[in-house]
């Protein structure tokens, strides 16, 4: 390819981010736009070994996703695991069914590895991603991260023109489409519709900090009207894509607050997850075809009552991170994993930092995407693994299809992870 040209797409990529004008956030790329970058000058030869002797790979510290309030100590109190459950059923006058309330109906449920983008994905790198994987049956779509904001406009006002573009594109190639609603962001973005900045929804948002000196939000979840809004969002998102054979689901972002600028008292703590429980619910009902995964790491004194919820209603748990030697996420995360094995569904998400370190904050160097993809498999009992298409620094996305192509990787439809039908569905298929 000539340089002429290589200088064309690197400007046709640049331009489409800019235009999206997404925003990143929770478990986004922090160098997502270098990635495209990158990806675009580099389309020719994404298949190329990586560089000889490169140990350090990023200057991004994951820390930054979180603040003290996420990892409590021994000393806060632990919620009832069964608390939301309970809670719902009462507020309900007992009429909420447990994860039978779909009974009868089909699950779409096409198990195997997804390439994941970051909200101010373009078309070139999906585009580029779809093309290196359409021989790759196991390969089985794309997972794209929309901002709330990005999908409502105005109060009620619904644009997933973004989402019809990418689903389409799958079509083509015959893959799926897995929607991650992000709810949390950093640097300068905004997560929640412009509505929402009102006293009537308490700010829709409080404010986040970074150790580096920026700022995010997170959605304020605490407040009942926001929660209401996000489940319309949900229920409309439900209406147009869940009868859609080629939508595969929908997921939610990680459950860490992140650095509170001010923090949250422990009624607006306890009420933010009650209230993301109660969304977890009203998403399966909705899409009662579909695959719900709420992605869940911290605080670890609120998860175990959230998971029981979603374990009830047949709602799937995955995390933002594979990493394959982080004490912390063994702790508040990973342990839930085995009681999910079997019964919902586990999707994992292999984020850049993944291929950097093997565990959050580092130390950083070049982890063996073998190893990662063995972790996600046998320890986390992964039906779903989500591969960020991540090209910076050593190039690990390379490595990933190069372990693709190996002769010892499964060649089977769901490529060696689990595709048994999870027991809290009455039924799995394909399609409908």
């Amino acid at each position: 390819m000539k340089l002429t040209t290589q200088k064309t797409f690197l400007a046709i990529a640049i331009a489409c981010s800019a235009l999206l004008g997404a925003c990143g956030g929770g478990e986004d790329l922090q160098n997502e736009t270098a990635a495209q970058a990158e990806s675009a000058t580099a389309l020719a030869s994404t298949q190329r070994e990586s560089a000889a002797g490169l140990t350090t790979a990023s200057t991004e510290d994951t820390s930054a996703r979180f603040g003290p309030d996420d990892f409590v100590g021994d000393e806060v109190p632990m919620l009832d695991p069964l608390t939301f459950v309970r809670q719902q059923a009462s507020e309900s006058g007992g009429s909420l069914q447990s994860s039978a309330l779909m009974a009868g109906s089909v699950t779409k449920w096409n198990p195997g590895h997804y390439i994941q983008f970051g909200s101010s994905a373009n078309d070139f790198v999906i585009d580029a991603a779809l093309n290196e994987t359409a021989g790759m049956p196991f390969v089985k779509g794309i997972m794209i991260r929309a901002s709330w904001w990005q999908l409502e406009k105005g109060k009620g006002q619904y644009d997933f023109s973004r989402i019809d573009r990418y689903l389409n594109k799958a079509k083509a190639k015959n893959k799926r489409l897995f929607l991650m609603v992000g709810t949390k962001t950093f640097d300068g973005d905004k997560a929640i519709p412009d509505y929402l900045r009102t006293s009537q929804y308490s700010g829709g948002a409080f404010r986040i900090g970074t150790i580096k000196g920026t700022y995010g939000e997170n959605m304020a979840l605490y407040d009942d009207d926001v929660r209401d809004r996000l489940i319309a969002l949900m229920q409309a998102l439900a209406n147009r894509y869940n009868k859609d054979n080629n939508f595969e689901g929908v997921a939610f972002n990680e459950t860490a607050w992140g650095k509170m600028v001010k923090p949250l008292s422990d009624s607006q703590k306890n009420q933010f997850f009650s209230n993301l429980a109660k969304v977890d619910t009203a998403t399966r009902s909705a899409f009662s075809n579909s695959v719900v995964i709420q992605f869940m790491n911290y605080p670890s004194n609120l998860v175990p009552a959230l998971f029981e919820n979603m374990k009830d209603k047949g709602v799937g748990m995955g995390g933002p991170d594979v990493f394959i030697n982080d004490p912390d996420l063994e702790r508040s995360a990973y342990v839930f994993n085995p009681k999910a094995r079997g019964v919902v569904p586990i999707g994992m998400k292999v984020e850049s930092d993944c291929y950097n370190a093997v565990k959050h904050g580092g130390p950083y160097t070049k982890v063996d995407v073998r190893k990662i993809y063995s972790f996600a498999r046998d320890r986390l009992y992964s039906n779903y693994i989500f591969w960020n298409r991540y090209t910076d620094k050593h190039n690990p996305w390379a490595d990933v299809l190069k372990m693709f192509k190996g002769e010892a990787f499964p060649t089977g439809s769901a490529g060696g992870l689990n595709a048994a039908c999870p027991s809290k569905f009455a039924s799995c298929a394909p399609k409908l």
